[in-house]
C-alpha cells in the first residue's frame, strides 16, 4: 500500500493491538501501547475524544465508569481536571502519538467524538508521522475528513448487518474495518472472495476486528487483508511468524 506512505518495510497483516494490548493492561493507556509494541504490534489501535476545553485524550468511553470506576464525563472535564484524577490514566492523544514515535509504532485512530479527527490529523501532520489511519464508525465524521483534503488513509468500521461496500462509499474510505467479531463461531467465513474481490477492485484495503482465538487467526492470517486487531497481539505476531516460515 505504498500510495498510504507506510514503511517500506512492512509486511500484511499488520499486527494491531486493540487499544494497546488490552488483555493484558488496562486499555488505551500508555502501558497497554508499549507492552502492545514489545508483544510484537506494528500498529495499535486506540480511541479518541474530546475535553470540555477541545483538548483531544484517548479513551473509548466518553464516561471514566467502566474502565476507571469514575462516574464523570471526560466531555464535561477539562484536560487539567481530567489529568488531576488520580486514578483515571487517561492519556492525551499528543502522548500517545509521541510514544508511537518513539517505538516506530503506527496508530490505527478510531474517532469516537465530533472533532477528533481534525484534533488528530493536525497532531500527526505537525510531527510528520505518516504511518497513521483515521476511521470511525460515524461515516459522517470520515466524511469530514475526506472532504477537508485528508492526506492520511480514512477507515470506514463497519458492524454486522452493514453493508460494508455502502459503508465505505458514503464515508469516502480507503480501508473498510469489518467489525465482525460476534459473527458466530467462524466469522472468516463471513470475508468472502466475493467482498475481498470488490473491495480490491474498489481499491480499498480490509482490516479485521479484535480476534483471540487462535484456531480463527490462523485462518484469517492467510487472508489479504491489511491487518487483524487483537487485545492479545502476540497471537496475531506468532501466527504471521509461522505463515512466514512455512
Amino acid at each position: 500500500m505504498g500510495r498510504f506512505k507506510w514503511p517500506e518495510s512492512l509486511s500484511f497483516p499488520l499486527t494491531i493491538g486493540h487499544r494497546g494490548a488490552s488483555a493484558h493492561a488496562t486499555e488505551n493507556t500508555l502501558n497497554a501501547f508499549s507492552l502492545a509494541s514489545s508483544l510484537g504490534a506494528e500498529m495499535w489501535e486506540l480511541d479518541t475524544q474530546l475535553t470540555k476545553d477541545g483538548v483531544c485524550v484517548v479513551s473509548h468511553d466518553d464516561n471514566l465508569l467502566r474502565v476507571f470506576g469514575i462516574d464523570a464525563r471526560i466531555s464535561a472535564l477539562t484536560a487539567s481536571e481530567l489529568a488531576a484524577l488520580p486514578s483515571a490514566q487517561v492519556p492525551a492523544f499528543s502522548k500517545v502519538a509521541a510514544l508511537a514515535r518513539n517505538l516506530d509504532t503506527g496508530l490505527y485512530v478510531e474517532l469516537k467524538a465530533a472533532g477528533t479527527g481534525i484534533s488528530a490529523w493536525r497532531e500527526l501532520e505537525a510531527n510528520d508521522q505518516s504511518f497513521a489511519v483515521l476511521g470511525s464508525f460515524n461515516t459522517s465524521f470520515v466524511r469530514e475528513l475526506r472532504d477537508a483534503g485528508c492526506p492520511y488513509p480514512l477507515s470506514v468500521l463497519v458492524p454486522l448487518g452493514v453493508d460494508p461496500h455502502e459503508a465505505a462509499d458514503a464515508a469516502g474510505a480507503d480501508i473498510i474495518h469489518l467489525c465482525w467479531e460476534r459473527g458466530g463461531n467462524r466469522p472468516q467465513d463471513l470475508v468472502t472472495t466475493e467482498l475481498l474481490e470488490r473491495a480490491k477492485n474498489a481499491g480499498r484495503g480490509i482490516v479485521l476486528w479484535h480476534e483471540e482465538r487462535p484456531t480463527i487467526i490462523d485462518d484469517l492470517i492467510g487472508l489479504p487483508v491489511l491487518g487483524i486487531c487483537s487485545d492479545r497481539p502476540e497471537l496475531i505476531r506468532a501466527a504471521a511468524d509461522k505463515a512466514a516460515a512455512a
